[in-house]
């Protein structure tokens, strides 16, 4: 009931918005920016409708209210990142398809030697590196699973509670912790991008934000696997007989094939474009689109477009598209000018730290109410860099502040499709979520905070422009 009343207010303030006393600083259709980001936010929220439908809606009000002819509106579906972030789900497909991601994880799992400790710490390193191949922590997530819960009932009479809990609890947070390590280790850190460069002028290879983010997620990796040991003691150091479950499960997948081969080939080739983009200059979405045309052509064809077609999310162009559009509008009405004056008044005295600590609490805190990483950053980020142009900070800084932020979802299980889905096979309870969630929430939050006034700077992304 209380969803429906708040979509109903929203509703209410969008057919209200042409009619409400104009301010001074903002164009005539301000009000009705704000009043369809509000929408779009407790859509996104409430899940009330689709994600998707909630995005046509959007793109379609924007235009409606005469913030954006529909033609401006509806060319975000043409951004570069909507092609990246495809490109990524379909290769992603392939992944699937050939099994490649459960020879990588039984081949490393293998290498643990049966001890628990070692089992958790490949687990986590499998679900790290999976983020190379998998956009979405989901999809790393559903590769991770069926190969953890036939671990767990494969050694129960050895592994005891702790066992199945540790498994569990790795393989639902390492995938959403890893997100924000690469750019395209998930939609809404693609969508990021696109944002910077539209709002800010900034755009980012994607060698610089590996080399900026990617060290946080090792070290909050490296503290989480020793606190999950601390937390859950294994009662069984050694379990016997767990190499020869992984090496069972292992030749059931058979001997490396040619199109296997084929597929590890296009995804060194991807890599080898991406890491020497300063020297040919194409944009990270091309090699991305180029790599993947060259699934589908004969003599090296890996998939069809039909099983492409099945497998991808197409409501994610359309939810990258309305943020844009979202985006856009508030900048075309006025309100992004609006917002920055509002903000040069109430963050210019507060220090770098302070301002800092509170964007990055607020967007954690709001993020318990989201079980979407790209719809947050969709609905928040344009919000947040506009308020960081009206500070003394650099808007850039203090907009990746906020892209770490709005990845931590981390308390209940409600926050994330993934988790929702562990937490309902029994293994853990809400308070082990909870605890783990905590610890891992502060230590992002702390690694970052740190790394953003450190580390960064030597990168040359300084807390202050210029």
């Amino acid at each position: 009931m209380l969803k429906q009343a708040a979509v109903a207010v929203c509703f209410l303030f969008v057919l209200l918005s042409p009619v409400l006393p104009q301010s001074s600083t903002m164009g005539s259709e301000g009000w009705s920016a704000i009043a369809i980001l509000a929408l779009a936010v407790v859509l996104w929220l409430t899940n009330v409708i689709p994600a998707s439908v909630t995005s046509m809606m959007v793109v379609v009000l924007v235009s409606l209210l005469g913030i954006l002819p529909f033609e401006q509106a509806a060319q975000a579906l043409g951004e570069e990142e909507i092609w990246l972030i495809l490109s990524m789900l379909i290769m992603g497909v392939a992944v699937e398809k050939y099994a490649l991601d459960k020879r990588l994880a039984y081949n490393m799992l293998l290498l643990a030697g049966g001890s628990v400790k070692s089992i958790i710490l490949y687990l986590i390193v499998i679900a790290f590196l999976l983020t190379f191949f998998m956009p979405n922590a989901l999809g790393r997530l559903t590769v991770l699973l069926p190969v953890s819960i036939g671990m767990i009932e494969t050694m129960k009479e050895q592994g005891g509670a702790h066992f199945g809990k540790l498994v569990l609890l790795t393989v639902t947070f390492v995938p959403y912790v890893s997100t924000i390590g690469l750019l395209t280790g998930a939609g809404g850190s693609i969508y990021a991008v696109g944002l910077f460069d539209s709002m800010l002028g900034h755009r980012w290879s994607y060698v610089d934000w590996m080399l900026l983010m990617m060290p946080i997620v090792v070290v909050v990796l490296a503290a989480m696997w020793m606190l999950l040991l601390y937390l859950f003691p294994p009662e069984t150091a050694v379990l016997t007989g767990s190499d020869r479950f992984f090496r069972q499960e292992k030749e059931k997948l058979g001997p490396m094939t040619a199109a296997e081969k084929k597929l590890i080939a296009l995804y060194l080739l991807l890599a080898l474009l991406w890491m020497t983009g300063s020297l040919h200059h194409l944009p990270i979405a091309l090699t991305g689109v180029l790599v993947v045309t060259l699934l589908f052509i004969p003599g090296i064809q890996l998939l069809t477009w039909k099983e492409a077609m099945g497998k991808v999310d197409w409501g994610v162009p359309l939810l990258f598209a309305a943020g844009f559009a979202l985006a856009d509008a508030l900048n075309e009405s006025g309100v992004v000018r609006w917002a920055s004056g509002l903000a040069t008044s109430l963050l210019a005295d507060l220090p770098a730290a302070i301002l800092a600590a509170a964007m990055m609490t607020a967007f954690i805190l709001i993020r318990i109410g989201f079980t979407n990483y790209t719809a947050m950053v969709a609905s928040l980020l344009p919000v947040a860099l506009t308020f960081a142009a009206g500070s003394e900070l650099n808007p850039l800084w203090l907009g990746m502040l906020c892209v770490a932020a709005s990845s931590i979802g981390y308390f209940i299980p409600t926050q994330s499709a993934g988790s929702m889905t562990t937490f309902a096979m029994g293994y853990y309870t809400g308070k082990d979520y909870l605890v783990v969630g905590s610890w891992i929430t502060l230590l992002l939050f702390l690694v970052t905070m740190l790394a953003a006034f450190f580390y960064w700077p030597l990168l040359g992304l300084s807390v202050y422009p210029g």
